[in-house]
């Protein structure tokens, strides 16, 4: 399954080359795995000082919060959806928060 992702850029050097891209995935990979697919390969800037907060939309839908500082990301949705079960077409899009409160975002987000 080809997806789309994109995400924010961090600083104005950042924003010289697109960050927009297609990936591979099989259509019953989880969008937890997904996320740490993307993860792995660097696809998010990391910052120095190591607070970088993103939220992860789905199809335009909120669907995690990723901090630098965190291990892992968490889920607004049910990580082990599996990424076929968002349509035929998915877009993934991470948007750069800052340096906000990762918990105070993921509780707002949680909350809607």
């Amino acid at each position: 399954m080809i997806i789309n992702v994109d995400r924010s850029s961090v600083a104005m050097g950042d924003d010289l080359d697109s960050h927009a891209e297609t990936v591979d995935l099989p259509e019953s990979s989880t969008i937890a795995e997904a996320v740490s697919y993307l993860r792995q390969r660097g696809y998010l800037a990391q910052i120095s000082g190591g607070r970088a907060t993103w939220v992860l939309e789905v199809n335009r839908k909120p669907a995690a919060v990723i901090a630098q500082q965190w291990a892992e990301p968490k889920f607004v949705v049910d990580p082990s959806d599996p990424l076929g079960s968002f349509g035929s077409e998915v877009s993934l899009m991470f948007r750069y928060r800052a340096q906000i409160d990762p918990d105070d975002l993921f509780d707002t987000l949680a909350a809607d």
